[in-house]
């Protein structure tokens, strides 16, 4: 799996040619994050991707929601195989999440979101 790879701000790298991607389970933990940092419908090549924010954002108690948004994604990426630990705390206000995930590629990586 190939995947353009993503600077400090999670912005894509251009630039560099191949070097501006990123392959294997590096290239599955990117993938994660831009869809689960992504508005769902705002993306122009993946509408159907991504999480609801702006029916989450402003409301209670949604960390359930997220939660549950946040596996789907998880386990609907491509070269995931298996989601071993999965834990999420909100913290004035801000919501923390720590994910291992086993890819097809036999590693285990951690993504934290």
């Amino acid at each position: 799996m190939k995947f353009r790879s993503l600077d400090s701000d999670w912005d894509w790298n251009f630039g560099g040619g191949i070097a501006s991607y990123s392959s294997d389970s590096e290239a599955i933990a990117y993938d994660i994050k831009t869809k689960i940092l992504s508005w769902y419908g705002d993306c122009f090549f993946a509408v159907n991707e991504g999480i609801d924010w702006k029916n989450i954002l402003g409301t209670k108690n949604q960390k359930k929601t997220l939660d549950s948004n946040i596996k789907n994604i998880i386990t609907n990426t491509f070269g995931v195989f298996e989601m071993p630990f999965f834990e999420s705390f909100v913290e004035n206000r801000v919501y923390h999440c720590t994910v291992k995930i086993k890819t097809i590629y036999n590693e285990t990586i951690e993504v934290k979101i």
